[in-house]
């Protein structure tokens, strides 16, 4: 195989005056409003660069030179933004690329070029320097954690911590940082005009060890709170709320927090719960009802015409100003939630069917991997959303198994082979050992994207973890799988019975059903 040399340092080097650098169009106004087809997408575009397999627009380039690797044709390890006659990406010499400048002008890093030709790591260095300079062009000592983190850490996109920069909110919160501003704490964060970056910020804070570590879902809803209680001043029951929030809500979630990290649902359903106090309230005050005078049918009244789901979080409230002597003692139906239809055994089959095998319509490969969790083992997106790498282990028989409880669930072929293809696809510098590591630095992704992620390739979380955990109920006794796999055995005993299980006379173990080793879940 012929190929055109290479420049002595790999370096683009600087054409004679009488070759024209057709690696970029021209700037005349005409030669930008024409369009052309792209050379690899094929659609039709102002053309970025000229390369010498034609035209491409600039998300063909740009995704090009994000490919690093080992060249076919000349066997350096380099950018290869190029492409040879088999379509496989070659670098710059081998492809004719030689006009463009690849290399960073300070680290001689090659790839993506930004500000004063420098790479991306160098761009951000300095922004990020400028930014947290604390006014004589140092960095203070507390934060040069957090400047390394902003500097090195991985980002979702190559670009990504450049746009986060840019973003004037995050500007001004870097900047109060540095200035001393805003104190390093988490209550100051907490109590921060534009709460938008403060997420972001305070996981990278944590992950960096500048901040200590924190419940993240009670801390949200620490904040949550503060807020909304702010927003209530000038409610006629105001004091009332203030107390069921301060006085019971939270002190409860810090006991829950204190035993074990909440999750997003226990942070949701605690909010909703003061949502529907509120809005009781609110009721009262529109008609004139005193707390302590209310009567037995103005209960009745707004109650029953409550939707089950807004009853549910509105009896936290009820039963806690009957205790305390705001309401007097009343009576209201207690809820009963029905448990509702399930996915038949065959569309449970067909779904975990259309997930393990590669083809257009299947959707991203993590989340497969969490629809096969939840249609094989009746994981809530609660536990999945939490399972870490080293929770799936190769066995010496070269089996897997995961580890959700006492034993291990073994995971079967082809699931397996899907899990050790995510697992693969995992990048070299990563350092989270999360199953699904979220945007936020050492965090999973969050309950709210996985969810709709789940949904989104056609999964009904609630019918298929039904259909799942009472297909399991079928093939075991219920404390059998309940220690499996991690649930209280009154879970499984429950779907038993609906399932039409023959393991109904099965002893339950005595005591607390034993649980797997505690793992260590998102804050």
């Amino acid at each position: 195989m012929t190929r055109p040399p290479h420049p002595p340092d790999h370096t683009s080097t600087t054409p004679p005056a009488t070759t024209p650098d057709t690696t970029r169009t021209s700037s005349s106004p005409a030669a930008r409003s024409k369009r052309w087809t792209c050379a690899r997408c094929g659609r039709d575009h102002s053309a970025y660069r000229c390369w010498p397999e034609g035209h491409l627009c600039r998300t063909c380039v740009l995704a090009a030179l994000d490919i690093h690797g080992v060249c076919p044709g000349c066997g350096d390890q380099r950018i290869l933004p190029g492409r040879g006659s088999d379509g496989a990406p070659i670098c710059p010499a081998c492809a004719g690329i030689v006009h463009s400048v690849f290399r960073c002008h300070r680290c001689e890093v090659e790839g993506r070029l930004y500000h004063r030709k420098l790479c991306i790591r160098c761009t951000v260095t300095d922004r990020v320097a400028a930014l947290l300079d604390n006014g004589d062009g140092h960095i203070d000592p507390a934060l040069v954690p957090l400047a390394a983190a902003l500097t090195t850490g991985p980002t979702p996109t190559p670009g990504g911590r450049l746009v986060w920069l840019a973003k004037p909110h995050n500007r001004d919160l870097l900047r109060a940082l540095a200035t001393g501003q805003l104190p390093l704490t988490h209550p100051d964060l907490n109590a921060y005009p534009e709460q938008g970056p403060i997420p972001y910020l305070r996981a990278l804070l944590v992950h960096c060890g500048t901040l200590p570590e924190v419940d993240r879902q009670l801390l949200e809803f620490e904040a949550w709170l503060t807020r909304r209680l702010d927003k209530l001043a000038a409610h006629p029951h105001e004091r009332l709320l203030r107390q069921f929030g301060l006085w019971h809500q939270l002190p409860r979630m810090r006991t829950k927090a204190a035993l074990q990290p909440l999750t997003p649902p226990a942070r949701t359903y605690a909010q909703l719960e003061f949502i529907h106090a509120t809005a009781f309230c609110t009721w009262l005050a529109e008609h004139n009802h005193r707390p302590t005078e209310l009567g037995q049918i103005d209960l009745d009244r707004y109650y029953t015409v409550l939707k089950i789901g807004h009853r549910q979080s509105l009896r936290g409230f009820l039963n806690w100003a009957m205790t305390s002597r705001n309401l007097p003692t009343l009576t209201f139906a207690r809820t009963r939630f029905t448990t509702g239809e399930a996915l038949t055994h065959t569309q449970r089959l067909d779904l975990l069917r259309h997930f393990v095998p590669d083809h257009d319509h299947a959707g991203p490969l993590r989340m497969r991997v969490a629809a096969c969790l939840l249609l094989l083992y009746a994981q809530p997106v609660t536990r999945i959303m939490t399972l870490t790498v080293d929770d799936f282990v190769i066995e010496d028989d070269g089996s897997m198994v995961l580890q959700l409880g006492n034993p291990p669930a073994p995971v079967p072929e082809p699931f397996a082979t899907l899990v050790m293809r995510l697992l693969a696809q995992r990048p070299d510098d990563a350092t989270s050992r999360w199953l699904f590591p979220g945007r936020r630095p050492g965090q999973p992704l969050n309950y709210v994207s996985l969810s709709q992620g789940l949904r989104d390739i056609g999964v009904p979380l609630r019918l298929a973890r039904v259909a799942a955990l009472r297909q399991l109920a079928l093939q075991a006794p219920a404390p059998v799988i309940a220690e499996a796999l991690g649930f209280h055995h009154t879970t499984t005993q429950r779907q038993t019975i609906h399932a039409g299980g023959i393991w109904n006379r099965y002893a339950a173990p005595d005591g607390p059903t034993q649980q797997a080793e505690p793992r260590t879940r998102g804050r």
